[in-house]
C-alpha cells in the first residue's frame, strides 16, 4: 500500500480588521453629521505551536502481546487487535523493532529482508538458531507492520510473532509464554502431519495425527531449479527409510536459508 503524504497546515493570512466602536453614552448627533467612530489597533496573531515530530514507535505492541488470528489473518500485512493472553489466542509477540532510517515501507523487498534479519534473534529465543531443529517444530514465524493509518502518521515499528500450526488452523492456547524448542521436541512443540498431510503440532487428537517427523536434512538445490521438487522427492526416497522406524514413511520440505531445502522424514504413527 502507498503511504499517505504528510501535509503541514498553512496558517491563514492575517487580516488587520478595523473595529467599529459604539457611540459614547450621551453623545448628540444631528442629521447629516458623520457617525462618531474609533478605530482599534489590529490584534497580534497568536504564535503557532510547534508541530510535534511523528513518533515512529506510536502504537507499537510490547513483547508478550497476544492476538487471536486465523491463518488468513496471520498472512496479512497487519495484525489483528490484541487480546488478553489469559484467554484464547494463537500468536504471541516475541520481538519489536524499528525499520532502518534509510528504508521506507514502500521498498517492500528491502524492508522485508531487513525486518526478517532483525526479527531472527527474537524468534530464535524460542525456535533456536538451529534451522533444522526449528523446521522439525510446529512453529511458524510471522511479522507485521503498522496499520495504514499508523504508517501515514509516521509509525516505523514492526512486530515479530510466533504461532504453532494445527492442521489447517493455528493452534489455540491460553496463557502467555511459548515452549522453547529443544532437541527432545516434546508433543506441544514437535511437528507432525495429519492423515491428510497437513502440518500440525503433535499434540492433537490421536485420530487426526498420521505422521510424526523423525529427522531432517539439508538439500542444496536452488529453489528456482525447475527440477527442484523432483530432486527433493528422489532424496527423500533414498534417505528417509534409514531415518525412520516404520516401514511406511512420508516427507515434507521447505525452502529456507541460502536457497537450500529442508527435507523432513516422517514415520507412521
Amino acid at each position: 500500500m502507498r503511504l499517505r503524504a504528510l501535509h503541514r497546515s498553512v496558517l491563514p493570512a492575517l487580516l488587520a480588521v478595523a473595529l467599529l466602536a459604539p457611540d459614547a453614552a450621551g453623545a448628540q448627533r444631528t442629521v447629516g453629521d458623520p457617525p462618531a467612530t474609533t478605530t482599534a489597533e489590529p490584534t497580534a496573531a497568536p504564535e503557532p505551536e510547534p508541530t510535534a515530530e511523528p513518533d515512529p514507535m506510536a502504537g507499537a505492541p510490547t513483547v508478550g502481546t497476544c492476538a487471536d488470528m486465523t491463518w488468513a489473518e496471520a498472512m496479512g500485512e497487519t495484525a489483528t487487535e490484541a487480546v488478553d493472553c489469559a484467554r484464547r489466542h494463537t500468536t504471541e509477540v516475541v520481538g519489536v523493532g524499528q525499520l532502518p532510517a534509510e528504508l521506507s515501507w514502500e521498498q517492500w523487498r528491502r524492508a522485508g529482508e531487513a525486518v526478517v534479519a532483525a526479527c531472527a534473534p527474537a524468534w530464535e529465543t524460542v525456535t533456536t538458531a538451529d534451522h533444522l531443529l526449528y523446521r522439525r517444530s510446529a512453529y511458524e514465524k510471522f511479522w507485521f507492520m503498522p496499520s495504514e493509518e499508523q504508517r501515514a502518521a509516521g509509525a516505523r515499528w514492526f512486530r515479530c510473532d510466533l504461532a504453532r500450526v494445527k492442521g489447517q488452523k493455528l493452534m489455540v492456547v491460553t496463557g502467555a509464554g511459548l515452549p522453547v524448542v529443544t532437541p527432545k521436541l516434546s508433543k506441544p512443540v514437535r511437528r507432525c502431519m495429519t492423515k491428510d498431510f497437513y502440518g500440525t503440532v503433535c499434540k492433537n487428537k490421536r485420530r487426526l495425527v498420521g505422521w510424526r517427523n523423525k529427522e531432517a536434512f539439508w538439500l542444496p538445490v536452488p529453489a528456482n531449479d525447475s527440477r527442484a521438487e523432483r530432486k527433493v522427492r528422489r532424496a527423500a526416497l533414498e534417505r528417509c527409510p534409514d531415518r525412520v522406524r516404520t516401514r511406511q514413511f512420508a516427507w515434507s520440505w521447505f525452502t529456507d536459508e541460502d536457497r537450500r531445502w529442508v527435507v523432513l522424514c516422517y514415520e507412521r504413527v
